[in-house]
């Protein structure tokens, strides 16, 4: 089951300010007055610190992960563009008798430009129905028969190019899912829950406080939103640009 980073979101501050400072503040109350003595205040920031510390390494490589996994699929999205414009191109230079291919190849990056930014409001295309446009284009292509060498040469460029579309666009697909491993997520929720009930243990029972260790809680609990919607750039907040694709869209329907 797949969630959103906003349910994740919530879900992470839940357990790091309601599982941690809340129920370090808990104990605070129950535990006899020696249990929080300052030698044991000073075991317990020992042992927090070793947590944080991993939590740290964690925490970059979900960076890592994440930032990898929107460089990749901002940079197929460049490609997928960029073989649109040289494919349209190379269709116009075949002659007439390709028009329908290039009539096809518009519909195609139409479809794909509303499935990978959807406006607002507006159904995106399925899937299916964008790599069936696609594959219509490459037998359009095929389909085409060269009068001199020059046709001929621009029609093997042309199926290649279609090949090489479908395979970025396969490629896209495949890149939907989280690249970050669940249990790296709840490993690292589960130690920053133990920081910060180390927080609410030791922490004076004063409103100030509680509202940092709230706050600070939210702002962890955002990071991890942010680098979520960083791992999944195709929805979301943060989202790959779209200024390639709708350029190579206004390009081809000049």
């Amino acid at each position: 089951m797949k969630y959103s980073a906003e349910i994740i979101g919530l879900i992470s501050f839940a357990a790091i300010f309601g599982g941690g400072v809340l129920i370090g503040r808990f104990f605070a109350r129950r535990l006899p007055g020696h249990h929080l003595s300052s030698e044991t205040q000073s075991v317990v920031t020992v042992s927090v610190a070793v947590i944080g510390t991993l939590s740290a390494l964690v925490l970059g490589l979900m960076i890592t992960a994440a930032n990898s996994s929107f460089s990749a699929r901002a940079d197929e999205v460049r490609e997928l563009s960029l073989q649109l414009i040289r494919m349209e191109r190379n269709l116009r230079r075949y002659g007439p008798e390709a028009d329908d291919a290039r009539a096809k190849l518009h519909e195609w990056a139409t479809a794909k430009t509303q499935q990978l930014f959807p406006e607002k409001g507006q159904q995106s295309p399925s899937s299916e129905t964008t790599i069936a446009i696609l594959e219509s284009v490459q037998d359009a292509i095929l389909a085409l028969t060269p009068k001199d060498e020059r046709q001929k040469y621009l029609r093997t460029l042309c199926v290649n190019l279609s090949s090489t579309l479908i395979q970025a666009r396969w490629s896209l697909e495949q890149r939907r899912g989280h690249s970050i491993p669940v249990p790296f997520l709840v490993l690292l929720i589960f130690w920053l829950s133990i920081v910060f009930a180390s927080f609410g243990l030791f922490a004076p029972a004063n409103p100030t406080a509680v509202v940092a260790l709230f706050l600070c809680a939210a702002a962890v609990s955002g990071g991890i939103v942010l680098i979520e919607e960083l791992d999944n750039p195709l929805s979301g907040f943060i989202h790959v640009p779209p200024d390639s694709m709708r350029k190579a869209l206004v390009e081809i329907t000049r």
